[in-house]
């Protein structure tokens, strides 16, 4: 029977990727603006010997946006106005060079090595208190837990609540590994959120800037550790590990909270 790895090999070139590379492939789930721009900081990531080091597949939905944003990375364009030079080129290089691709086919997960989400989660704002509505988010997460291996490393990056990794996320892929006859113990889930600034340094402030992270396991916090030591200049910006995926959440929240309230008070003042 073929391994993921085989099947791998066989599909990239179907899925716009070069061939035979032998590279870890990561599947970015969502390609909004922050999946866009991470599929990108993932595809240009090179070793100390400046060698590729990973084949990227941004996976969107089969919408018109998440047709339109895949057929976009297929020709080489950044799928936003980003006003980010930078980054703009990078999707260039990195489609020209064949380790950057996008699908709106879920059968990529079967494929991945790591799955980082960036799907967006709603909000209800008619609702008082405005309250997130999890089907959407539930669904991607569904999808994964249908298609990944065993072995699969699954960061979440998504702003969510506090808690939902924990009890949803985790509880969905154990459902979905358990009706595919998989170990639930061996699910590597973890939290890290990207601390983006948008603008002419988008692409910099993903990779050049300090993060944390937390894993459900140690199992899990080592194999999202050392996926982004590969990602981040970790020597300018070290990495901090959380004790939770519960409060790497609470991080992102408190950490967005307080750009919020800022950005509220200038628009006050700015208004006086």
């Amino acid at each position: 029977m073929p391994t993921r790895k085989d099947l791998c090999d066989l599909e990239r070139e179907e899925f716009g990727l070069s061939s035979g590379s032998g590279r870890p492939l990561v599947c970015v789930q969502g390609l909004g603006f922050v999946g866009a721009a991470m599929s990108v900081a993932v595809a240009l990531a090179k070793d100390a010997s400046g060698e590729v080091m990973f084949d990227v597949l941004g996976v969107d939905i089969p919408s018109v946006d998440g047709k339109q944003r895949v057929q976009s990375i297929m020709n080489g364009s950044f799928p936003f106005q980003s006003g980010d030079a930078s980054l703009e080129a990078a999707t260039k290089e990195c489609r020209s060079r064949g380790n950057l691709a996008a699908t709106t086919n879920s059968r990529a997960f079967q494929l991945a090595d790591v799955v980082v989400v960036d799907v967006n989660l709603d909000v209800d704002f008619a609702s008082r208190p405005p309250v997130a509505v999890f089907d959407s988010y539930s669904s991607a997460i569904e999808t994964i837990g249908k298609h990944v291996g065993q072995d699969t490393l699954i960061i979440v990056e998504t702003t969510v609540p506090p808690g939902t990794c924990e009890f949803v996320v985790l509880p969905t892929l154990v459902d979905g590994f358990k009706k595919r006859g998989l170990d639930p113990d061996d699910i590597l889930l973890a939290h890290s959120y990207e601390r983006v600034m948008p603008g002419p340094d988008y692409l910099n402030s993903i990779v050049n800037y300090w993060r944390v992270y937390a894993g459900i396991s140690d199992k899990a916090s080592n194999a999202c550790q050392a996926f982004l030591e590969k990602i981040v200049d970790t020597q300018q910006f070290p990495l901090r590990r959380l004790s939770s995926t519960t409060a790497s959440e609470t991080a992102k929240i408190m950490e967005n909270t307080y750009r919020a309230a800022n950005i509220a008070l200038i628009d006050e003042w700015g208004i006086f």
